[in-house]
């Protein structure tokens, strides 16, 4: 199993040492979101100029934001200056952020991001598309040349990991425990797609105040259908329950886990304040997952 650094930066100096740690290190990607921290796609752009030798990932990037000809321009752009070290992550976000806070339509999401693979693919693949959808139609061409980045897809619901397993290299989950990659995930995707796992760290011998913090901090998740479905396979009363909090021993226990569980790649999380993430790459780094 490969374990890689999963990032939120609000501070692109940050994301770049972040990363330059990680690699140090011995993890062998860097992902960051899209949520209300620096932009994904330009931090990527420049940790790719500054740090070499390590993957580099979006986790994932949403396909509400931008038209699949942006997308593919600007993940092209990362992978030219990366020289073809980018996965690109898309999913569908939550109907509460995509309805409330961008005021969207939230109806066929699925039928949606079929069409919007359908375009964004083949401009991934070879820089052009000709394509007409009831929601999405792209007739247009983009000059980047590049290695075409991998492409992952966040898939928790049947139809979701059977369209990862059709159309990309696997899927990216988040919050997600190893029963649900067990029972739920690994036999909806099959056995030759991978699985990303990003699961929250918390190295501390304090840990009824690890938990408070991770519980402050993924407030939302319980509230959301898809990971409240998680908790309850996973039998997990609160978000907590769904990160690794404890020692060095807990952290090496709970990652083995993944890894029996058909997770190919578990990204860490550093669930810490900015200046202590130094020492939770190191940590994780030097782990004994033998």
């Amino acid at each position: 199993m490969l374990l890689s650094l999963f990032d939120s930066p609000t501070n692109v100096d940050q994301a770049v040492a972040n990363a330059e740690r990680a690699r140090a290190a011995g993890l062998t990607r860097y992902w960051t979101p899209q949520v209300m921290n620096a932009d994904t796609m330009v931090t990527l752009g420049v940790v790719a100029s500054k740090v070499p030798d390590i993957g580099l990932g979006t986790s994932v990037m949403a396909m509400q934001t931008m038209i699949p000809q942006t997308m593919a321009q600007q993940a092209r752009t990362v992978s030219q200056i990366s020289g073809g070290r980018l996965t690109l992550g898309i999913g569908v976000n939550h109907e509460p952020v995509v309805t409330s806070r961008w005021g969207l339509p939230w109806d066929k999401p699925y039928s949606r991001f079929v069409e919007y693979l359908d375009a964004l693919i083949p401009l991934l693949e070879t820089g052009a598309c000709e394509t007409s959808g009831t929601y999405v139609s792209h007739h247009t061409q983009i000059d980047v040349p590049a290695d075409p980045p991998e492409l992952m897809l966040a898939a928790l619901g049947p139809k979701m990991l059977a369209l990862a397993a059709e159309r990309s290299a696997g899927t990216i989950t988040w919050m997600t425990g190893p029963k649900t990659i067990t029972e739920h995930i690994r036999p909806g995707l099959g056995d030759d797609a991978r699985v990303v796992a990003g699961v929250g760290v918390i190295p501390t011998d304090n840990v009824d105040a690890a938990r408070a913090f991770a519980n402050k901090a993924l407030a939302i998740y319980p509230m959301l259908p898809s990971y409240r479905a998680v908790m309850e396979r996973e039998g997990a009363t609160e978000a907590a329950d769904l990160c690794l909090i404890g020692d060095d021993q807990v952290i090496a226990d709970g990652l083995a886990r993944y890894a029996e569980a058909g997770a190919d790649e578990v990204a860490v999380s550093i669930m810490a304040p900015p200046e202590a993430a130094a020492g939770v790459i190191d940590v994780v780094g030097a782990l004994d997952l033998s």
